[in-house]
Formats: structure tokens, C-alpha cells, sequence
């Protein structure tokens, strides 16, 4: 998940790059901006989808140690 996280960070940068750069082309100004937006709504996404990865791996963590209890013979 890092990885993916990290590549979205570069794209980000190569954006701003580019958009930094004054392009004489609207269209594509149009282009890196819609991508941009897009960019910033997946990185949203990632965010809320490992927050939910967090918390399912702090309940599987809290069932297991309630299942280790309850085998006591063991």
C-alpha cells in the first residue's frame, strides 16, 4: 500500500511540475488539471480505504486475543 501511495506522491509532483511550467496548450492545462483533481480524489480514497484496513486489523487483533483466552488448555 506504501508503494501505491508513494507512486501517487511522484504523480503528484509531475503534475505540479507541469502545471508550474506555464504550458501555452489549454488543452492540456485542462488535462493536468482535471488529473490533478482526480489525483487528490483517489489519494482521499486511499486514505479512508487504510484507515478501514486499520481498523478490521484492530478488531481481527482483539478477536484473536479473545479466542486465546478461551483456550486456556493451551
Amino acid at each position: 500500500m506504501k508503494k501505491f501511495s508513494l507512486s501517487l506522491v511522484i504523480l503528484v509532483a509531475l503534475f505540479s511540475v507541469f502545471t508550474f511550467t506555464a504550458c501555452s496548450d489549454k488543452e492540456a492545462e485542462a488535462e493536468i488539471g482535471r488529473l490533478t483533481q482526480e489525483n487528490a480524489l483517489l489519494q482521499k480514497n486511499i486514505e479512508s480505504l487504510q484507515h478501514t484496513l486499520d481498523s478490521l486489523n484492530a478488531y481481527g487483533d482483539s478477536v484473536k486475543k479473545s479466542l486465546q483466552k478461551l483456550d486456556m488448555g493451551r
